[in-house]
């Protein structure tokens, strides 16, 4: 049953009192420190993106916490032009491989600054991430940061979506 066009949840109430949930936990205290960082990864076309935005959407209504997404695609798109030749993504071409590597080091070097600030945040990498080596990359790279890092995969099985 899809629900009412008027229908708007409310954002969490956050509990009081003893069990009550800590406020770096949801982000109600300027001062906390609490940081994640989630790493998206998954092959082209399974959904990343959608689930980064649904993600980010979710913690920032819901729990009042400053997320923002680096999408790698956006940083390609805005260093090399929105119109590239598909030799551009294969893997055998060290020149066009040394440009998307630079496109992931800027939205990298971005989400570590934006981690970098004071408060309770949320940095998600929004990239196909494919490669154990690149993952390493990522964690070595955020490692100093003293954040929570998640690794979430995205994984479309469906014949008829992934066609």
């Amino acid at each position: 049953m899809a629900p009412d066009a008027d229908y708007n949840p409310t954002p969490h109430v956050i509990p009081e009192g003893e069990n009550a949930t800590p406020l770096e936990v949801v982000g109600g205290d300027c001062t906390a420190t609490e940081k994640l960082i989630i790493v998206m990864c998954g092959l082209p076309a399974t959904g990343k993106t959608h689930i980064a935005n649904r993600i980010a959407r979710y913690i920032s209504f819901f729990l009042a916490m400053e997320t923002k997404i680096f999408n790698v695609g956006d940083y390609r798109r805005d260093l090399f032009g929105a119109k590239l030749p598909a030799e551009f993504f294969d893997h055998s071409n060290k020149e066009y491989m040394a440009k998307r590597e630079q496109a992931c080091n800027a939205a990298l070097e971005d989400l570590v600054e934006f981690m970098k600030l004071d408060g309770v945040r949320v940095g998600v990498l929004d990239s196909t991430n494919s490669t154990q080596k690149r993952r390493s990359h990522i964690l070595e790279t955020v490692q100093s940061l003293k954040c929570k890092v998640i690794v979430l995969e995205s994984i479309c099985d469906n014949k008829e979506v992934s066609a």
